[in-house]
């Protein structure tokens, strides 16, 4: 089983948080580029989210999308489980991009997808759903940090990655752990400092 330690990784906030699927579905498409040629949905999985800081709540996510180009993934999307992913999906691909839908641009690079079940048993923190998710970005690569400390959310030239937001603070010390397995992968992502 492949095992990735870094990755480009988005964590939906809330249900329904159709900002993080718009983001993760145009993210890297501007000047022409292709970043992806395939995703894969995962229903009913098991991420676990390990904060070694009390103040920060993310709750475990029990669903997912993984992005890849040329059958590596690129990207992984960690989604909760009472979210619509399927309507979520739509709404990201309904976006405006080159004067067009960004189905249109999926269409035309015949960007395909496919769906799978884990059937797991959701496994829940102590912590989950006792109080509003903190919306972190955190991150484990040099060129992303460098982009987040700018003020960007991503290292993307769209409109969406170069966002300025002067309302996230910077936490270098601070241990964050997500652990997924799908049919095919296993996700081990460690990341020591965030936005929050």
């Amino acid at each position: 089983m492949n095992i990735i330690r870094s990755i480009d990784l988005w964590t939906e906030q809330h249900d329904n948080h159709y900002e993080c699927f718009n983001g993760a579905f145009i993210d890297g498409f501007e000047n022409n580029k292709v970043p992806i040629d395939s995703y894969k949905v995962v229903k009913n999985c098991n991420c676990e989210i390990l904060v070694d800081n009390k103040e920060i709540n993310i709750n475990n996510k029990h669903n997912a999308i993984i992005f890849y180009r040329n059958n590596v993934p690129v990207r992984l999307m960690v989604i909760n489980k009472n979210t619509d992913v399927d309507k979520c999906i739509d709404v990201a691909l309904s976006q405006h991009f080159n004067a067009s839908l960004l189905r249109s641009y999926y269409d035309k690079n015949n960007i395909n997808s496919k769906l799978i079940d884990m059937h797991e048993e959701p496994i829940f923190k102590d912590t989950d759903n006792l109080k509003s998710e903190t919306d972190v970005g955190s991150c484990d690569r040099w060129n992303l940090l460098y982009c987040m400390l700018k003020g960007s959310y991503t290292e993307s030239e769209t409109s969406y990655g170069n966002f300025r937001s002067d309302r996230y603070e910077f936490i270098p010390n601070i241990f964050i752990k997500y652990k997924l397995t799908t049919d095919t992968e296993r996700f081990e992502i460690e990341h020591k400092c965030a936005f929050i």
